[in-house]
């Protein structure tokens, strides 16, 4: 099973045939917690999951702070795995550090934070709910799968372990597509003779 793009396509023409680009998260620059600037470049060529959190929130933030170290736990092998948690709330760098300390967040994750109040709200509804037609009604409760190229590829609902592990399997899923696209390009080129 292939999963599936999320968000609108584009029709575009290369060499004169016309062709779709699937939608891909726009550029962004933030704060992580060790101070240093990330971007959207930073998560290119990794698959990564990322959720937007409230950091100050009792109910919502500490189950998908589980449920992403949950993730973590369940995918130690895989080291170009990335997990993104966009910071709702402003925060500095030390409220960032500290956060990722009480959640005992491992290597493999990242807290970002934007330099105002508002901008990372704006940024969850524009590029990842309104482009895949979800609700944030109930709140930023989703967890979005990232594949290398910057496309969604499967949004799960963070309160529910049901959901994450259905992501988990789904991350194998995809590295497996990966896996074999690569094991056919080389065949391919062994094949021509290059």
């Amino acid at each position: 099973m292939l999963l599936p793009y999320y968000g609108p396509k584009h029709p575009i023409m290369v060499d004169q045939k016309k062709d779709t680009v699937y939608y891909g998260i726009p550029d962004f620059k933030y704060t992580d917690q060790a101070g240093k600037t990330l971007t959207s470049l930073s998560f290119l060529g990794r698959i990564w999951i990322c959720c937007f959190e409230d950091l100050k929130d009792k109910k919502v933030s500490p189950s998908q702070a589980v449920l992403m170290n949950r993730i973590e736990s369940r995918t130690d092998l895989d080291t170009t795995l990335r997990l993104v948690t966009f910071a709702i709330d402003s925060e500095n760098t030390k409220s960032l550090a500290g956060y990722a300390s009480m959640v005992h967040a491992g290597k493999k994750q990242y807290f970002l934070s934007a330099a105002r109040s508002g901008i990372m709200s704006e940024f969850a509804i524009h590029a990842f709910y309104q482009p895949v037609d979800s609700s944030y009604k109930n709140g930023f409760i989703h967890f979005f799968l990232i594949d290398r190229e910057g496309h969604i590829r499967g949004i799960y609902n963070g309160l529910y372990v049901k959901d994450i592990d259905e992501l988990i399997d789904n991350i194998s899923m995809l590295e497996a597509a990966y896996y074999v696209n690569q094991n056919r390009e080389e065949s391919r080129k062994n094949d021509d003779g290059i």
